[in-house]
Formats: structure tokens, sequence, C-alpha cells
């Protein structure tokens, strides 16, 4: 292939912005998976003296040993008496069983994957739009070996090219950006069929030891969520479960902690423990009874 600077010679400006809006009229919702991988080829890609290609140069990073990294889950309504129905075992924590899975913003139906928030536990609760003094299941995992991740939608690399050359390869990380991260609403799941097919296509990059990917948040300004490989989850450890809810104000986030579950001790069951116990003060010591 062509070196980046080579091949964005033959990107032309007007031919890439007219392919986009093309793109972005389409009737998505008609369009089989193998149509949408077509489509958005075909506006990223380019004749060259080579052939018609892409190329791009994704961004990797790591999150550190000790990391940790939180999901949330709902309770259902009439779900109040401890240990909880809907988490009770070791296996409530993790991704959902195959069966139950809907498309997502990384995978297909039937395709589980484990989608958390790195660091800070907020873009989680935004993620499932948590509303204020609702009981929820956060969590908690830490990373047990570094997480490798590679990067989707974060703007690109562009040391050493010329002004043109980086304009044109920003234009197609905006355009993938866009399309990854747009807002998808109840009964518009079809749409999740363009960042899964992103994701795949040109972020799936098993031969450098990816763990996961990470790509901004879209419910929450400036936050980052992390969806892990199906393989790969054995690189975190379960560090527990806090039963929840929120308040926000000025300051952001409040937590409200009402109870903590963890490991039973034989990898199957859950059990529960109250505020101020010493179950609570070991694996959770940053918080109260009423905020962390």
């Amino acid at each position: 292939m062509l070196p980046m600077n080579e091949w964005l010679k033959y990107v032309d400006i007007t031919e890439l912005n007219d392919k986009i809006c093309s793109f972005r009229e389409l009737d998505f919702k008609k369009l089989t998976y193998r149509d949408i991988q077509k489509e958005i080829s075909n506006v990223i890609s380019f004749n060259t003296p080579r052939g018609n290609y892409t190329l791009l140069a994704p961004t990797n990073s790591s999150y550190p040993v000790n990391t940790r990294f939180y999901r949330v889950r709902n309770i259902n309504e009439g779900d109040t008496t401890l240990p909880l129905e809907s988490m009770s075992t070791v296996a409530d924590c993790w991704e959902p069983p195959k069966k139950v899975v809907k498309p997502g913003r990384l995978n297909r139906q039937h395709e589980p994957l484990l989608y958390t928030s790195p660091i800070f536990p907020d873009a989680a609760v935004e993620e499932l739009k948590i509303v204020d003094d609702k009981l929820f299941s956060l969590i908690v995992y830490e990373a047990v070996k570094p997480i490798k991740v590679t990067c989707i939608a974060f703007p690109p690399l562009i040391e050493g090219l010329t002004k043109d050359d980086a304009l044109k390869l920003e234009m197609i990380q905006d355009f993938l950006k866009h399309e990854f991260i747009r807002d998808v609403d109840n009964g518009d799941e079809y749409l999740y069929r363009i960042s899964e097919s992103i994701t795949k296509d040109y972020f799936d990059l098993r031969h450098i030891s990816q763990d996961a990917w990470c790509y901004p948040s879209i419910a929450k300004q400036g936050g980052y969520n992390v969806s892990f490989r199906p393989n790969k989850k054995q690189k975190l450890k379960l560090v527990g479960v806090q039963i929840a809810s929120i308040k926000r104000d000025d300051n952001g986030h409040r937590f409200e902690v009402k109870a903590i579950a963890k490991d039973s001790g034989d990898g199957l069951n859950l059990s529960y423990h109250e505020m101020g116990s010493p179950e609570q003060e070991d694996l959770f010591p940053e918080i109260s009874p009423t905020k962390i």
C-alpha cells in the first residue's frame, strides 16, 4: 500500500464531500449490513495507481493495571428486596446472555459485548439514562492486566501532513465519528448497523492484541466508553456491586449507596452487605452511606 501522505494525494475534497452528502441521504432502514459496508467503503475509498482502497491509521492506547471500569444495570420495578432478583449472581455482573442481546453500537443481535465506562462512573449512569432517585446497580471492575484499546472517533494524527492533506484526513475521520456516535432512539436500532460496520471493518485490530474499543461517550460530554472483546474480559476482576441512586446538581453527580454486593466466594452467587460493614469498608472504603 501507499504511505498515508501518498494516498491522500488521490483524495479529492470535493468528491469526498459529495460522497458524504450522498451517504447521509440513504434510507438505512432498507439497507442490509453488506449494503452499509459497501456504502461506507465507497465514501472513504479512492482510486490510486495501486487500486481503489482506503487507508486509516487508528490510534491505540492502554489503561494501566488497577484502572476501574463501571457498568450500570437497571433494577426492575418492584425488585426491592435484597438480594435483588436482577442482581443475585456473579453472571448478572457481566455481559448479558447471548439469547437476549439486541443490536448495539458495536455488536450485532445475539453478539454479547461487555460495555463499560473507565475511571468515572458518571458516563455509565448517563449512557443508561438513569433518572434521579431511582435505584440502579453500579458494577465495578478492576484491570488486573493492562487494557489495550483501539480508539474510535478520535482526532486523526496529522503531524507531518500538509494543510490540505490534514484537512482531507480530518474530513474522513469526522465522517466516521459522526456516523459512529450518532444518537439512536428506540425503534431506530437499525442505525447501529453503521457503527457496528465501522468498528468491525476499520477498527478490528486483532493483530495488535487488542482487548477493547474506546470511544467518546454519546451521553456524557467529556466521558468515554470501553467495550471489551468477548474473550478479553478475563483481564478484569469483579470488585463488587453498589446498589445506588444519584442526584444531579451544579457540582455533578452525587451518588447515594444503599448496599453493596460481592462474590459470595463460590464464584456463582452474590452476597449482600450493609453500608458500614467490614465487606463494604474493604471493597469500597471511599464511599459512605450518603455518597461516593
